[in-house]
């Protein structure tokens, strides 16, 4: 009789499991499929993390080109290279883009992609934050081409859109508040060129 009970307890346990992997796995897919049937938009975030206190910035994409600036720090890539403008040293660094990434500061394109094949997904269920209800998602990295930490997704309640990442890299935080998302209808590609004579006094470090 124990040993049925201690099965029995395993069962749900493992369809607990299961149907938490489902939601989780749900959730990422409306995000991914809403965000593709955008094409172009914006989204405005704040980023938190301790002894550096916030800072807001906005980034723009268009496929697989982006364009994002935060504070006086801006990068923007073509799809093929990434440059970033260091206007106080008058640097301009170039490498190429690193288009499998997937965190929101180095390549916005893909920040919530989460394809199950490449994460580890698990519904932590609901929660508030901001005092607005939120539905939690905890990312695991299926190999170290996405980094060693975890991520947290906190989803609206209400539209299933996202509302924070929480990146944790063994004890660093580093959190991500998505403000807002305007969708757009049209958007000025130059946005995600590299025209060098707007930087012709800078320094160009070419890492390619």
């Amino acid at each position: 009789m124990k040993r049925f009970i201690l099965i029995a307890a395993a069962l749900v346990a493992a369809a607990s499991s299961a149907k938490a992997d489902e939601t989780s796995e749900s959730i990422l897919r409306h995000i991914a499929e809403t965000f593709a049937s955008y094409g172009n938009y914006e989204v405005r975030f704040t980023v938190s993390a301790q002894g550096m206190g916030n800072m807001s910035g906005n980034y723009f994409v268009s496929g697989d080109r982006y364009r994002i600036k935060l504070q006086k720090q801006e990068q923007f890539s073509d799809g093929t290279n990434r440059y970033e403008i260091y206007a106080a040293d008058k640097e301009v660094v170039i490498d190429a883009a690193d288009t499998g990434s997937h965190n929101i500061l180095n390549n916005p394109t893909r920040a919530f992609e989460f394809a199950p094949e490449e994460f580890e997904s698990t519904y932590t269920g609901p929660a508030e934050l901001k005092r607005k209800a939120v539905e939690k998602v905890k990312l695991v990295p299926r190999s170290d081409r996405y980094g060693n930490g975890t991520i947290t997704l906190y989803v609206s309640a209400e539209d299933g859109m996202p509302v924070a990442l929480n990146y944790d890299y063994q004890g660093e935080e580093l959190t991500v508040t998505i403000d807002r998302i305007i969708p757009l209808e049209e958007i000025d590609k130059t946005m995600f060129l590299f025209d060098p004579s707007l930087y012709g006094d800078y320094e160009v470090i070419d890492f390619r």
